[in-house]
């Protein structure tokens, strides 16, 4: 194992921002994980987001195997939002590049050293794993596997510089667009202002999309070094309303159409944009239909009313990009209401004919 940066000053090479709430059943091993590097030269800033658990506690005790390289920061009150720890461990950070890991996740030995060598290499702003390894909670390894949909690169690959091309990609899956399997420059991050917004779900999308359409030199790997674990309580798996999902769809499309609105070539090319706005809104929809539907166990008027309440009878220059969509999704649901009582209806009558055909023989003794 590679020995630990002998630089008696100076920043670290890397700043590993973790974002801790209630895992104290994973977080050590993911520590652990950073103590196991092949490259040392890195700081750990650990950012609490009030964990009710023995999760800080843990950290605490893990913090002098790292000779004073860990951070951990106590947030006042609990945020809710998995972005608000994360912005607040990246001011503190003092690393050429930024790594995010989630709490209850863990790295591959060789994933800092593997990162941070591409990046040297090729000047990178932003290097990209497409896959990751997957865990149960139980530690059970479950495979590589990806969210992003192949054919993946077989070697260091730099991402088209043309940025429609690279929106076009992102709608076909062809990026994975969590933070955690990347590593960022800090600098990079810094000068376009680019953090996680303040929302419950798809804040890393948003931070990725932003990175995407201001990097220069975004570079693609096929090395696998992240451990993923697939857990029902993460926050990336808990079942939300679908108030607080169609906030969410709000939040991320008004900060993606912000980062659009001063891209030139976005600018130049509507149509570009609007693809865009139409897909991620059509997707975020369908999740706040199954939310309404299977969570709120909601009507179709008590969703109409969900969205003309929270939506309409506000500014309407906010959300303009955003309105047919809404109409779509109440008259999907109202369609979805029709087409069930019409099938009702039918099941109806031909149990009154088969009920009919049945005491035929009966009426006629």
């Amino acid at each position: 194992m590679a020995k630990k940066s002998d630089k008696k000053s100076g920043a670290p090479a890397i700043s590993v921002v973790i974002a801790l709430y209630n895992t104290e059943k994973y977080i050590a091993q993911c520590l652990e994980s950073l103590l196991a590097q092949t490259m040392q030269d890195f700081e750990v800033i650990v950012a609490d987001d009030c964990s009710t658990d023995n999760s800080a506690k843990i950290v605490a005790e893990l913090a002098p195997k790292f000779e004073g390289r860990l951070k951990l920061i106590r947030l006042k009150k609990n945020s809710g939002f998995p972005g608000l720890p994360r912005n607040t461990a990246m001011g503190s950070a003092r690393g050429k590049y930024i790594a995010f890991l989630d709490s209850d996740d863990f790295y591959h030995p060789s994933a800092l050293e593997y990162f941070y060598k591409v990046a040297e290499a090729t000047n990178a702003e932003v290097v990209h794993a497409e896959r990751y390894y997957a865990f149960d909670e139980e530690n059970k390894p479950l495979g590589v596997t990806s969210f992003q949909q192949g054919p993946y690169v077989e070697q260091i690959t730099l991402e088209p510089e043309n940025i429609g091309e690279r929106i076009v990609r992102f709608i076909n899956y062809r990026t994975l667009w969590w933070g955690i399997n990347k590593l960022f420059r800090r600098d990079f991050l810094v000068k376009n202002n680019i953090q996680f917004p303040l929302i419950t779900a798809w804040e890393d999308l948003v931070l990725n999309f932003h990175a995407l359409l201001r990097a220069k030199l975004y570079v693609r790997v096929p090395e696998v070094v992240y451990c993923y674990r697939i857990r029902k309580g993460s926050l990336s798996h808990k079942g939300r309303d679908a108030f607080e999902m169609t906030s969410n769809l709000i939040g991320s499309m008004k900060a993606m159409d912000k980062v659009m609105e001063k891209t030139e070539f976005v600018m130049k090319n509507p149509a570009v944009r609007y693809a865009f706005v139409d897909w991620y809104v059509q997707g975020r929809l369908q999740t706040i239909r199954d939310a309404a539907y299977n969570y709120d166990k909601l009507q179709p008027f008590q969703i109409y009313e969900l969205y003309r309440r929270n939506f309409f009878a506000v500014n309407p220059a906010d959300q303009v990009a955003l309105y047919s969509y809404f109409f779509t999704i109440t008259t999907y649901n109202q369609n979805l209401l029709e087409a069930k009582n019409a099938e009702i209806a039918n099941l109806k009558k031909q149990i009154e004919n088969l009920q009919a055909k049945l005491s035929a023989p009966a009426e006629n003794s």
